[in-house]
């Protein structure tokens, strides 16, 4: 894979993750659709696409890009 490069600085860019350490340490997530809560879990989740989250870092400006 080529390396990336920063679309605001130019410089190279980090690839990592989005840690969640909501309730234990895991890959946080995007989720489809619109929030919608749920008494008995917080948010509904059941029958939605869900896909971890990745990031990458540029290494001079700090700007983040975001992945699922």
């Amino acid at each position: 894979m080529p390396e990336m490069k920063c679309p605001k600085c130019g410089s190279p860019m980090t690839t990592g993750f989005v840690l969640d350490m909501n309730q234990g340490a895991k890959v946080a997530e995007w989720v489809e659709g619109a929030v919608e809560k749920s008494a008995w879990t917080g948010l509904k989740l059941k029958n939605r696409r869900r896909f971890p989250i990745t990031a990458d870092r540029c290494e001079r400006c700090g700007f983040l890009e975001f992945y699922a």
